[in-house]
């Protein structure tokens, strides 16, 4: 009877701390979590998402109008992958590779005019034997910029085409990694300013981080620029601006350690100073998202370990001074014990001094969404972990490589996917979660 008892006070004290978020299945027939997943918002508070369902199509749908477009509608199953997706106003935009007997073809297919129709679809390229991994981005002007890396001839190069004329037409690839023996994990970051691409690039027996920018829409492009020599770089590199001072992060591997890099430059990229995080040294990163406010302040969200036998745990790292200088990292799951994993952390500043975050956590056994939130710049956080569904009823998880968060009006909105049972290797839902992090104070 007494265990009984605090059994129904510890479920009692579990939902008084809740914040469960509203849903929405935006799937009816499940979707391929192998390939990416976005969310965007196009301003004028409509809700958008991108992805590829079972049997090879892919989607641009607006959730808010629940109007849903097909843009390979041609496509076999299995021939489709990779995804970027983007919207700029009235111009809503989904690039992704096919496999046609082998040939690696590169798409763009557009809606001008809000979603109400689609273009006809362009093919980009078919020389460079595209990889997925595919970027892009664009800005008021007009200038649409499509960034991906290849395998043509005996490396791995980065490619790029450019629009003038918000994706109408397109100019020939050209290679911005030439004189380079690999380049992997294409980076791109675009604004008013021009487009500035970053990669992990291989010359000689040296390893460098090497950037280059356009400031004529991608008719000419500088000579790289090699940052700094590194060591080993995985996939996770993450440019931002932050007022006039523009940043890149890589997470960089040496002979005996591991650690999180960065460079910031104030003239448009053409110096930069190079930093370590110190408190990052020795850290086996799952995952690391980037965001900044307003104010200058910078936050990485990590999922990672320090030792082989550590379960993954969630942190904030922050900077207070536009990348200057960083504090202390620290974890922000409040848990007591150590044998499960919590991983995938996505994070959003609002501005205002709020930050929210959001991971996939395993104290339940089935993989549950939970929420912590702070309202001073995340100086300071909630006591509680808030849980953004029923504990230990669904195994939901986010994707790892593509922002999940994002806010609209005064909600929070998150990208997850639901699996169908307890075996996650089959079907799974494409779940729309809102919430506001005041409920759980």
């Amino acid at each position: 009877m007494i265990r009984m008892l605090i059994a129904v006070l510890t479920w009692v004290m579990i939902l008084a701390a809740s914040v469960f978020a509203g849903e929405k299945v935006v799937t009816s027939e499940g979707f391929d979590r192998y390939n990416p997943v976005c969310i965007e918002t196009d301003g004028k508070g409509n809700l958008w998402t991108a992805y590829h369902d079972l049997k090879g199509k892919i989607h641009m749908k607006n959730i808010t109008k629940d109007r849903d477009l097909i843009i390979n509608e041609w496509a076999k199953q299995g021939a489709s992958n990779g995804l970027s997706f983007h919207i700029q106003g009235e111009h809503v935009f989904a690039v992704w590779r096919e496999d046609e007997k082998g040939t690696r073809k590169l798409y763009i297919r557009a809606s001008h005019d809000g979603g109400e129709t689609l273009s006809e679809p362009i093919l980009i390229d078919t020389r460079t034997r595209a990889f997925t991994r595919i970027k892009m981005g664009s800005n008021e002007k007009g200038e649409v910029f499509i960034l991906w890396y290849g395998e043509k001839g005996n490396g791995n190069y980065f490619y790029t085409v450019y629009s003038s004329d918000f994706g109408m037409t397109f100019s020939e690839p050209q290679n911005l990694t030439e004189g380079y023996r690999d380049s992997i994990y294409p980076t791109l970051l675009v604004d008013e300013k021009g487009a500035h691409i970053f990669s992990y690039s291989i010359r000689g027996r040296g390893q460098y981080m090497i950037t280059r920018k356009t400031t004529d829409g991608g008719r000419t492009w500088t000579e790289p620029l090699e940052i700094k020599e590194i060591g080993t770089v995985t996939i996770f590199i993450e440019p931002i601006r932050v007022g006039n001072r523009l940043h890149v992060f890589w997470y960089n591997g040496y002979e005996d350690f591991y650690v999180i890099e960065s460079a910031y430059s104030d003239d448009e990229g053409q110096t930069w100073k190079t930093t370590t995080i110190d408190d990052t040294k020795g850290l086996d990163l799952e995952s690391m998202k980037v965001k900044n406010d307003q104010a200058g302040n910078i936050y990485l969200s990590l999922s990672a370990k320090r030792d082989v036998n550590e379960k993954h745990k969630v942190y904030i790292i922050k900077s207070a001074d536009n990348g200057e200088t960083w504090g202390k990292i620290t974890p922000v799951r409040h848990y007591p014990f150590e044998n499960t994993n919590a991983q995938s952390p996505n994070i959003f500043a609002a501005g205002s001094g709020e930050v929210v975050a959001v991971w996939v956590d395993y104290r339940n056994i089935r993989s549950n969404l939970y929420m912590q939130y702070s309202g001073d710049y995340g100086n300071t956080w909630l006591e509680k972990d808030v849980p953004l569904e029923e504990p230990g009823r669904f195994n939901t998880a986010l994707y790892p490589y593509t922002d999940s968060i994002l806010k609209a009006g005064d909600r929070y909105y998150l990208l997850a996917r639901r699996f169908r049972g307890d075996i996650i290797m089959q079907a799974a839902d494409l779940l729309l979660l809102d919430f506001t992090p005041e409920a759980g104070k």
